[in-house]
């Protein structure tokens, strides 16, 4: 009986030691939890930027179906734009290998209604390339770029022109020649010089008869040059084809020649009003030379006198090109004064030449056997 109760006894105190340290764990949970909240509670809150929101899109308005290569086309876009912390539009392209671009720097116009910009750009096809390029648009305030957004190039036929041997390898939507001027070359030639226009076109291209291009001049709508070519002396008439692009076939140019007696000229000057500019100050100058000595007869005014002097010693040098010099060994004789002109004579040993004139590095040169040419300022001596 006795060691029942004992049992008892120790049995009672182990079960309320156990549910004391068990409410005591549940506390010390309850507690740890509490805590792990109110430290949630107090965690910052991460926030992600969310990415800047689109206000720059392009599109194309009109594009052709077909170019012919070397064709000059237009191309129109269309900007909407729904910001207005910009300055400025700036277009640049990528992968425009096979294409030729004039006007990147053209203004973006708005609409009527200032919803939208349109711009034209004027591309020059240059290969087959079938696919135009990327146009990259952006939007700038003080050289920095706000946005920038890119419209990809679409495929597009590229047509070659595949001409006879009189195809001047222009393909435009007009070509015309607008002056022509022939002289004597020497005793088997004539040398001619042809200014040609064209709308839209490659004129820069323009080849026949092994010709020299002189100077050119273009713009997307109007290209211009001065062409010049030795032809035999028995030749009346130069004719050449080039391809129109808004008809779609080859074209004919006929153009007589009319041979001038200036034998002393490989490049006539073909704008009248440059030699009715100088025809005009020639007189004025002598005019002057003259008022000058007649006020020194009369009022004995030496200053007169002078200026008349330095006058009539202008006029003698500006109206007498004929100038003895030697052109030294192996120097190169052009048609015309550029780089690229047809080369006509290169000189086996120094030669005894006449200076008529000097222009953009070059001197005109009238060789002993009666023939005009160009050869570098450095090429001649002056005697």
């Amino acid at each position: 009986m006795k060691k029942f109760i004992l049992i008892a006894v120790f049995f009672t105190i182990f079960t309320n030691t156990i549910n004391a340290q068990y409410f005591d764990l549940n506390q010390q949970i309850k507690q740890y939890q509490a805590t792990i909240g109110e430290e949630e509670t107090y965690e910052e809150e991460i926030v992600v930027d969310e990415e800047p929101q689109q206000s720059l899109f392009l599109s194309y308005v009109a594009i052709p179906q077909r170019v012919y290569l070397g064709e000059i086309f237009p191309i129109k876009l269309k900007a909407v734009i729904t910001r207005d912390d910009y300055e400025k539009i700036v277009t640049n392209l990528a992968n425009s290998e096979g294409f030729r671009a004039f006007n990147l720097k053209s203004q973006w116009e708005k609409d009527q209604n200032g919803e939208y910009y349109t711009n034209t750009f004027y591309l020059q096809a240059l290969n087959a390339n079938s696919k135009l390029p990327e146009f990259i648009i952006e939007l700038t305030d003080a050289d920095n770029v706000v946005e920038r957004a890119t419209l990809d190039g679409i495929g597009i036929e590229v047509s070659q022109i595949k001409g006879d041997a009189k195809f001047s390898h222009v393909t435009a939507q007009s070509l015309a020649v607008k002056n022509e001027a022939t002289s004597k070359f020497d005793d088997k030639s004539l040398i001619v010089t042809l200014v040609i226009e064209s709308a839209y076109g490659n004129l820069k291209d323009f080849s026949i008869h092994n010709g020299s291009i002189g100077d050119y001049k273009e713009s997307p709508s109007l290209q211009s040059l001065e062409y010049t070519i030795i032809v035999p002396n028995y030749t009346k008439s130069i004719d050449f084809t080039y391809f129109n692009t808004i008809s779609g076939d080859f074209q004919s140019i006929l153009v007589p020649l009319n041979i001038k007696s200036d034998d002393l000229s490989t490049h006539t000057d073909l704008n009248p009003k440059e030699n009715k500019f100088k025809l005009y100050k020639d007189i004025l100058f002598t005019i002057l030379g003259v008022l000058g000595i007649i006020i020194f007869i009369f009022k004995r005014y030496k200053i007169a006198l002078i200026i008349s002097v330095l006058f009539f010693v202008y006029l003698f040098y500006a109206n007498n090109p004929f100038n003895k010099g030697t052109v030294v060994e192996e120097s190169i004789i052009r048609v015309l004064p550029t780089q690229k002109s047809s080369i006509f004579h290169i000189t086996d040993g120094d030669l005894e030449i006449e200076i008529l004139s000097y222009k953009d590095g070059y001197v005109k040169i009238l060789l002993p056997s009666g023939r005009i040419g160009w050869v570098k300022e450095e090429s001649v001596i002056k005697n």
